[in-house]
């Protein structure tokens, strides 16, 4: 029995002696990543191989060039949230410096981050078109070959590609681009910034009549489409991990996936309705009216709505969970297009007047529904069917304009601290944001 109880005291101490080495070597930083904000304009994820003390970290730890920051959580994982009043304007550089909660000092790390969104512009390219991507330093890159046309753009919401529909002859044909993104890099390991395109792959095999796109930030990928030897509409989800499947829903109108995941919006002739997506209960929550999904905001559950009323005029709306749909503005003009910062703190709207067609205006609105600003954009006009879009972390819109009398449309930012237009010369068909990586 001797021996026997000796190797078993051996293998306990084996096992204490173990896990005080353990405990003395230092925390390491396990996983860090760049994740979606609701409430500022970029945040990062961080996983230790231990619980920290979030307030050492805080104290040790340093943002180039300084900007408003908090630490977020209890322990591990934790988070870094940029503040909301302040723009970027360049890749971040961030040292990460503190102890866990037993004292023991972190190795200090530093990396570069750029949560900057990309500029991506379908270009006229002789008789056809062509998908390009602006790089930092201003220059344009090709990111497909050239098509007859290029109908459909939409950059997944996770930045790890973009699906893409064109057309060719009297059929659409329906693609996916794989992108890697270099949001954040160790400082001193290679250059941050670099955007790598993967093969163009065919989705579904057969030209189409139509083909709608929508996507959420977890990169999931839905869309509705038609061909003509099946003569119906059809709705395919090809979720980030997983393999494709149809989807049994019926709808009025072009389907959105929620930016969180895990649900859409269906339009239906009763109104709107949110369904939940495969591998959760199921779920119908029907808004009634005559609504159109406008945009949606940053705070999970917020969107913008158009709601169309029978004397022809139009209002829009904010909607949260739990209450009932706040209207930001009624009038008579046609809404083009809107988007909103937050959980709809500030939201700018783009309008056309029916009956002067040359007059278009951008307003900035509360939530109280106050007109804080408005632009006249006096010798402009909107390209058709491209949307508005905002990038939180330089504070500014994008849209896609003609000057009037002209039969080219270029890229055109707008800062919303003036709403002042500032075009870029570059002759697009539409222009848009790919979400970093």
């Amino acid at each position: 029995m001797k021996p026997v109880a000796l190797a078993l005291a051996g293998g306990v101490l084996l096992a204490l002696l173990q896990q005080q080495v353990l405990l003395r070597r230092p925390p390491r930083l396990l996983e860090l990543q760049s994740s979606t904000a609701s409430s500022g304009p970029a945040a990062l994820a961080l996983r230790f191989s231990r619980p920290m003390d979030r307030a050492s970290l805080a104290s040790q730890s340093r943002l180039t060039p300084t900007l408003s920051h908090q630490w977020l959580g209890a322990s591990n994982p934790l988070r870094l949230l940029l503040g909301s009043s302040q723009p970027i304007n360049g890749a971040l550089e961030l040292l990460i410096r503190g102890a866990d909660q037993r004292g023991v000092g972190l190795l200090p790390q530093r990396w570069l981050w750029d949560p900057r969104p990309r500029l991506l512009a379908v270009v006229p390219q002789g008789s056809g078109e062509q998908l390009q991507l602006q790089q930092r330093d201003g220059s344009w890159r090709s990111l497909t070959p050239v098509f007859e046309r290029i109908t459909t753009v939409l950059p997944l919401g996770d930045g790890s590609g973009l699906a893409m529909a064109t057309r060719q002859g009297e059929g659409e044909r329906l693609w996916l681009l794989p992108l890697q993104q270099r949001a954040l890099q160790r400082s001193g390991q290679g250059s941050i910034g670099v955007v790598k395109q993967g093969s163009l792959q065919a989705l579904l095999p057969e030209p189409l009549i139509f083909a709608h796109l929508s996507s959420n930030r977890r990169g999931d990928l839905l869309v509705q489409w038609s061909a003509r030897a099946l003569g119906q509409s059809i709705t395919s989800f090809w979720p980030r991990q997983g393999a494709p499947q149809q989807l049994n829903l019926q709808a009025s109108g072009p389907m959105q996936l929620l930016p969180e995941g895990g649900a859409l919006v269906v339009p239906e002739l009763e109104g709107l309705s949110l369904r939940n997506l495969p591998g959760k209960p199921e779920r119908r929550q029907l808004l009634p009216g005559s609504r159109d999904l406008s945009s949606f905001c940053p705070v999970s559950g917020r969107a913008l709505l158009v709601r169309h009323w029978p004397d022809f005029r139009r209002s829009l709306e904010l909607v949260e969970p739990g209450l009932p749909p706040r209207q930001l503005w009624l009038g008579g003009d046609a809404v083009l297009s809107s988007s909103c910062d937050r959980g709809g703190e500030r939201v700018w709207l783009l309008l056309s007047n029916w009956r002067d067609a040359q007059r278009n205006r951008l307003l900035e609105i509360n939530r109280q529904g106050q007109i804080v600003r408005e632009r006249v954009l006096q010798g402009w006009d909107v390209e058709p069917g491209v949307p508005m879009a905002y990038d939180p972390t330089r504070q500014q819109l994008l849209l896609t304009l003609r000057r009037r009398g002209s039969r080219e449309a270029q890229p055109v930012l707008i800062p919303v601290a003036s709403l002042q237009l500032q075009p870029l010369q570059k002759t697009v068909r539409q222009a848009l944001w790919l979400p970093p990586g």
